[in-house]
């Protein structure tokens, strides 16, 4: 990504088209391919210790582990959902699953299924397991793709005001075109009673390209939603962070001789990006401003994990976590041990 930023505007913008139209090819080939397969990938359920009949607030929370554990940060995740009142139905995609006991005793339900259709799969099996969506006064979708909450989740649906949205999502993207990033994605009254939320995930298929599901199902859901007359918000968004670096080197020169080189460029790359109207992804690009300076409840694993996007110093994380949340960072740390290899961060 470092080096697509060094290239000049135009030719940027072919050699995205150029990656962008080989992935979509592939992505129409696996969706007509969905079209044979079977109408559920569930291999297991398993009732948990808290009733889902009668719950009020419901999140489907989707795993994936290929050892089939479920990680320290992940079972955090989960208490602190219980303890905010929320029935957990847990689907995982993994080939296998541990910690059955302590799942039990955090969930209403336990759903292991084939990875078919990934993360959108798994949320249309987990939203069918519910037994009334028109009881509920809220649906949360949530994933294992973030380290978190950093800060409590009680803030953050504080935010989420129905008066204000009907649906919300903790970030927003403006990659291909506008919507809420579906690792965090609440659901309020009107929109679980909305015809176009229904008819999204009953046209929803199995497809295995992780640019269709991103494409038409993390893009489009936004998309069909707000064809619905439904109002959609993020909770942290993206023009937010954007503006703060566009102010902050135009007003206080953060992007001066000051600074260490390395920090400088990266700056000044991202500050002709947004200029140019390049979105970029706001989860990595200014995931230390989002935690330090707007309370923003999670870091992607991807971006410790991967770094797609080669956002340098990133060695500086757990320093910001800790000035900035009570956080244990010892959570990411364990799993940082047993799933890197070849890198450190």
């Amino acid at each position: 990504m470092m080096q697509l930023l060094r290239l000049p505007l135009r030719l940027r913008f072919v050699f995205v088209w150029l990656i962008a139209q080989s992935k979509l090819l592939g992505a129409y080939l696996s969706y007509a391919a969905s079209v044979t397969r079977k109408a559920s990938y569930v291999r297991e359920r398993l009732e948990g210790r808290h009733p889902l009949a009668g719950a009020r607030r419901v999140v489907v929370f989707v795993h994936y582990d290929r050892q089939g554990v479920v990680h320290d940060f992940v079972q955090h995740y989960l208490r602190q959902l219980r303890d905010l009142g929320f029935a957990i139905v847990f689907v995982s995609n993994s080939p296998k699953l541990g910690q059955l006991e302590s799942l039990q005793d955090l969930c209403a339900l336990i759903i292991r299924r084939d990875n078919v259709g990934y993360d959108f799969g798994a949320y249309k099996e987990g939203v069918a397991a519910i037994p009334d969506l028109g009881a509920l006064d809220m649906l949360l979708l949530a994933n294992d793709s973030v380290y978190g909450p950093l800060y409590h989740l009680a803030g953050v649906l504080d935010r989420m005001d129905p008066a204000v949205a009907d649906v919300w999502g903790a970030s927003d993207s403006w990659e291909f075109s506008f919507h809420l990033q579906s690792y965090f994605l609440l659901f309020h009254r009107k929109a679980l009673a909305s015809p176009a939320f229904a008819a999204f995930w009953t046209g929803l298929r199995y497809v295995q390209s992780k640019t269709w599901v991103v494409r038409k199902y993390e893009v489009g859901l936004t998309r069909a939603l707000r064809r619905g007359g439904l109002r959609c918000r993020a909770a942290f968004p993206y023009r937010q962070a954007a503006s703060a670096l566009v102010e902050a080197v135009l007003e206080r020169d953060i992007a001066g001789d000051g600074l260490d080189p390395v920090r400088r460029s990266f700056i000044q790359q991202i500050f002709r990006t947004i200029n140019a109207g390049v979105p970029l992804n706001g989860t990595h690009f200014f995931w230390d401003y989002l935690i330090s300076q707007m309370d923003f409840p999670f870091l992607k694993r991807d971006l410790l994990q991967k770094n797609p996007a080669r956002i340098p110093l990133l060695t500086y994380w757990e320093r910001v976590v800790k000035q900035s949340t009570d956080y244990d960072t010892d959570l990411i740390l364990r799993h940082l041990e047993l799933s890197l290899k070849n890198r450190s961060v």
